[in-house]
């Protein structure tokens, strides 16, 4: 899954870009150049304010929860965020999964700081509908349109919930998932939301946790 810049009528991704930076205050909508993100400002804007207000309130109570949660994000990969949305929302609402988004929760652990996969523990995955109107809405109609003019399958949304050890923060990060040809092959797991929560307290890599299941040598 790459990066994809947020400019209107941009194609450059993460792969095709020398470098995508993110915006500054919601960390979460990625640019190729300063006139992609001026020219994105128009319809980002509400979204922006209100997720960069929301870090601002989790710098200030819990410090820590940001920077723990960035490295957990990088080392969880794209790889288990695709897996996520394709079984709990592709395979499941197959005629419908635009019209809903699915919400992982996490909770902040005790760790080793050198192994920022075991920073947090699986709390509960579920799935919610989408409304218009909303932030998460114009997150998803971006995606979106994205994925389709660069001749992808469409998007689903995964927002990811990650809480500090003591409740007194949650940061919000909404993660577009661009899906492809290769993604929609995946075979339906009965008990993905058992696998997602295996993976995750036992920081186990997505990919080995797929032969594990299949029998495989993971060594």
């Amino acid at each position: 899954m790459s990066r994809f810049c947020a400019g209107p009528s941009c194609f450059n991704t993460d792969q095709s870009a020398n470098q995508l930076r993110l915006c500054g205050k919601c960390k979460a909508a990625h640019y190729c150049s300063k006139d992609c993100q001026r020219r994105h400002w128009p319809r980002h804007r509400l979204f922006c304010q209100k997720q960069g207000a929301q870090i601002s309130m989790v710098l200030a109570e819990c410090p820590s929860l940001h920077k723990t949660y960035s490295l957990r994000r990088k080392s969880m990969g794209a790889f288990l965020c695709t897996w996520i949305c394709v079984q709990g929302l592709v395979l499941k609402f197959p005629h419908g999964y635009r019209t809903k988004f699915m919400v992982l929760s996490i909770i902040e652990r005790k760790h080793n700081p050198s192994l920022p996969q075991t920073a947090f523990a699986f709390h509960d995955v579920s799935i919610h509908d989408i409304c218009d109107t909303n932030e998460v809405g114009s997150h998803m109609v971006e995606s979106e349109r994205w994925a389709k003019r660069h001749g992808h399958i469409g998007a689903a949304l995964l927002v990811i919930q990650a809480t500090s050890s003591l409740r007194t923060a949650t940061l919000v990060r909404a993660v577009p998932v661009v899906l492809t040809l290769e993604d929609m092959a995946y075979e339906k797991e009965e008990h993905w939301e058992d696998m997602t929560k295996v993976i995750i307290n036992e920081a186990i890599d997505w990919r080995r946790m797929r032969k594990w299941e299949a029998g495989l040598n993971v060594a």
